[in-house]
């Protein structure tokens, strides 16, 4: 079982902004901006336009214990264990110097590089996201709350069930019981024995 998620990215923003600002431009010296958000622009749509999309996927794969995530422009995703994905959240800060949005950031540790990027992964509360990755990924806990889930949750019971319900992978203060009521008696009961 895997998810995937599509990065979409803004196609044509800077080419909008480009020909907003030659709009006003007057005729002189100003053209070097709107030029600028000009190509800059028409180079964001040729990369949307010819990326390869498949490049561009979040994946997390529970049972293999991986995850890949797109890397810079047109180079393959980095893929790796879920275990070496290092995470950090990123705080921006506005003008007046307060703290404004949360970033999840995910650091390159699968492909090194003297210089390198953090890729930031748009979400709504990086903590959650980042709290609902880790669930997700421990394969010993059961899979998380959603409705995306509820055709797997048998199936996924019944295969840590043969296993002898192994404890969990990573450490948390969050409660993941089973689906039902049964099931979590039935992994208590186990866990008493074991």
């Amino acid at each position: 079982m895997r998810i995937e998620k599509k990065l979409e990215s803004n196609l044509g923003g800077a080419i909008v902004i480009g020909v907003w600002l030659g709009a006003s431009a007057e005729l002189s010296s100003q053209y070097i901006v709107p030029a600028i958000f000009t190509l800059g622009g028409v180079f964001w749509v040729i990369y949307g336009l010819f990326a390869n999309k498949k490049y561009k996927i979040f994946e997390l794969n529970r049972l293999e214990g991986t995850v890949a995530y797109p890397d810079h422009y047109f180079n393959p995703p980095l893929k790796g264990k879920f275990k070496d994905l290092k995470a950090v959240i990123s705080v921006s800060g506005n003008i007046d110097g307060y703290a404004d949005s949360e970033y999840l950031k995910f650091v390159n540790t699968f492909k090194p590089r003297k210089l390198d990027l953090l890729y930031t992964f748009y979400g709504s509360d990086p903590k959650k996201d980042w709290s609902f990755y880790v669930w997700y990924m421990d394969k010993n806990r059961p899979l998380p709350p959603g409705t995306a889930f509820d055709e797997y949750r048998q199936q996924d019971f019944e295969r840590r069930k043969a296993l002898g319900f192994p404890r969990p992978l990573y450490p948390s203060d969050i409660p993941t019981p089973e689906a039902t009521p049964e099931q979590q008696k039935e992994r208590e009961r186990f866990w008493k024995e074991w």
